[in-house]
């Protein structure tokens, strides 16, 4: 029993949560000023000798996945959990329980309080602040004692558990960003549009992401508004799923979530018209990539454009010869080369930059945000207003009413709100 005591002074100690999650902001702090995942030798070159290998003997290269951070922030679970667990009872007991007030003294001695002396009779009395009270949604239990009626009433009782929620939300939370950060992943893909890429999914799936098309749109006042990227995916050789996806609305599918990061605009080649040495079209249209080498049946020979500072074709010609030709703008009469290979328009290339997203048991995430939002509005906006009545007899069959009531926030709503009922039960004088 001294053990565990010892144990859950520990769990549930300020000091020692606050010397953890002080120890965890510096390490996230670390983590983020200190770039992960390097190897050794960028450290090295980084920060020199001693301190790159300090860093790196240290486990300072990989915080977020480390034993150590994941251990901290399971501790610091438990010790949520733990203080939370500690208070729960008292926060039950004052949501629930059914409290009577006999002695007038307590009843006056709380910060709103009356009492009023009613023309009716004791049990009229008695309900017509039953009655008023329900009609404000408050919950209402009555006793007799030593013939006075004692009556208690109270409304959202719920809210003292707020902070519980709040607690919950944060333990949650923590699950859920520990799960991602070690069993998670991101990678980043630079795409053509046209080409394609291989993804493997959920249960061992492996389907193909292929980039279909990329449009910049504008408003009307040719201001940029919007990004989207087209995809398909391609199961086999049957594309089963379209999507655009656009910043912040990514595709998700077999646990995946593919964003849009950004784009780059190049050259994918060059179109050209080809001529002999007379001026004699020999192809009209010859399209040339900027990385592709094309066999040319009509040059016998295999052609390559360079574009280095001046554009180039270099014809390496089935003989074994190499040939270099500048590429023109206009055609010309050239008695000294065999071809002239001339522009007629180049060809864009869009590189889509993409970044696949894996986020296990992104549940967590989702079931402590919701629990933060509810118990962030309860704790509040809502509040745990609880009334005391005596209703005893006087002189000449009347009723004498004392009540007081709490708050544990709004004071000043449950103020005018009491305020209200006094003034109701005013009315019976």
């Amino acid at each position: 029993m001294r053990i565990l005591k010892s144990i859950t002074r520990f769990l549930t100690s300020t000091r020692v949560a606050i010397v953890v999650m002080v120890i965890i902001t510096v390490l996230s702090f670390i983590g983020a000023m200190l770039p992960q995942g390097a190897i050794r030798e960028a450290y090295v070159g980084a920060y020199g000798e001693v301190w790159g290998n300090l860093v790196w003997h240290l486990g300072l290269t990989d915080i977020f996945r480390s034993h150590y951070f994941s251990a901290l922030l399971v501790l610091l679970c438990i010790m949520v959990f733990s203080c939370s667990l500690k208070s729960l009872p008292r926060r039950v007991r004052l949501a629930t329980q059914c409290e009577y007030i006999a002695d007038e003294k307590r009843l006056e001695g709380m910060a709103n309080h009356a009492g009023l002396v009613l023309e009716v009779d004791q049990e009229e009395a008695a309900l017509h602040v039953k009655d008023i009270c329900r009609r404000r949604l408050y919950s209402v239990s009555s006793e007799e004692r030593d013939g006075s009626t004692l009556q208690f009433a109270s409304r959202m009782g719920f809210s003292r558990y707020g902070s519980f929620l709040l607690h919950l939300s944060f333990i949650f939370l923590l699950i859920g960003a520990g799960i991602s950060t070690r069993l998670g992943t991101r990678h980043f893909r630079g795409v053509p549009v046209g080409d394609e890429f291989a993804l493997s999914v959920s249960g061992g799936e492996e389907i193909t992401v292929m980039v279909e098309d990329f449009n910049v749109e504008f408003d009307d006042n040719d201001h940029i508004s919007d990004f989207i990227c087209d995809v398909a995916l391609v199961r086999g050789y049957n594309i089963f799923m379209r999507y655009s996806i656009r910043p912040n609305h990514p595709l998700k599918y077999g646990g995946r979530e593919i964003y849009l990061q950004s784009y780059s605009e190049g050259m994918e080649g060059l179109v050209v018209t080809v001529y002999d040495s007379l001026g004699q079209v020999i192809l009209p249209h010859l399209f040339l990539g900027l990385e592709d080498q094309v066999y040319v049946e009509e040059l016998e020979a295999s052609a390559r454009i360079d574009l280095g500072m001046v554009p180039t074709v270099r014809l390496m010609l089935d003989s074994g010869a190499l040939e270099t030709y500048v590429v023109q703008e206009i055609v010309e009469r050239s008695p000294v080369e065999r071809y002239q290979f001339v522009i007629m328009y180049a060809v864009p290339s869009i590189i889509v930059y993409l970044e696949v997203v894996k986020e296990p048991f992104q549940i967590f995430i989702y079931v402590g945000l919701a629990l933060l939002t509810v118990g962030t509005f309860i704790s509040l906006y809502l509040s745990h207003r609880r009334l005391w009545f005596k209703v005893s007899t006087v002189e000449g069959d009347r009723a004498r009413v004392v009540f007081g009531g709490r708050s544990n926030r709004n004071r000043s709503g449950f103020k005018a709100e009491f305020e209200a009922i006094r003034e109701t039960l005013n009315e019976l004088t």
